[in-house]
C-alpha cells in the first residue's frame, strides 16, 4: 500500500512540473528575393505546443503551406504548386531547449524544420519576451524546391523567415 502510496505521489509531482503552452497569437513571414523584386509573404494560422517537464522543453509548430499569401494572388498559386501543397500540406518546425533558456532575452534553438516532404537542421535566433520573435534563414535547394526564376535568373535559395508568437497555458 505504501508502494502505491508512493508512486502517485511521485507521478502527481511530476504532473506539478510539467507546463504545456499553446501557441497564440502567432505569425510567420518570408522575404523571397529576386534580381528585380523582393516578395513577402506571410501567414496567421500556425498551430503549436510547447511542454516544458523535468527542465527540458519541447515543441512542435505545424503552419498549412496553403496559408502563406503575398500581394498577389497568381504568385501565391505559383508558390502552392512548387511547394506542392496537396503532397505536402504542411511546414513544422519542432525542437529540444533547456528550459533554462527561458529566462533568457535571447537564445538559439537547434531545430528540424519539414518543408517540401524533406526535415533539415536549422538555428532558431529567439528573443524572448511577453510576445516572443525569432528568425533563420530556410535554403530552398535543401528542400528539393524548385527555385522559380524570372528573365532567366532564379530567386536567391536562401529565403529569410522571421516570427512572432506568444505561450500560453
Amino acid at each position: 500500500m505504501k508502494m502505491i502510496f508512493g508512486v502517485f505521489m511521485l507521478l502527481s509531482l511530476q504532473t506539478v512540473e510539467a507546463k504545456e503552452l499553446v501557441l497564440f497569437k502567432a505569425k510567420a513571414d518570408y522575404t523571397v528575393k529576386h534580381l528585380f523584386k523582393t516578395v513577402k509573404g506571410e501567414s496567421g494560422q500556425l498551430k503549436g505546443k510547447m511542454l516544458c517537464e523535468k527542465e527540458v522543453c519541447e515543441f512542435l509548430v505545424a503552419i498549412p503551406a496553403m496559408s502563406f499569401v503575398s500581394s498577389d494572388s497568381n504568385r501565391d498559386l505559383n508558390m502552392q504548386t512548387i511547394l506542392e501543397v496537396k503532397k505536402f500540406p504542411l511546414i513544422t518546425v519542432k525542437g529540444t531547449f533547456p528550459e533554462s533558456n527561458l529566462a533568457k532575452q535571447n537564445f538559439e534553438i537547434k531545430s528540424l524544420v519539414s518543408l517540401h516532404g524533406i526535415e533539415k537542421e536549422y538555428v532558431l535566433n529567439i528573443n524572448y519576451g511577453a510576445t516572443s520573435s525569432g528568425r533563420l534563414n530556410l535554403l530552398l535547394e535543401d528542400h528539393k524546391v524548385e527555385r522559380p526564376s524570372l528573365l532567366m535568373a532564379k530567386i536567391d535559395n536562401k529565403v529569410p523567415v522571421s516570427f512572432s508568437f506568444e505561450w500560453k497555458e
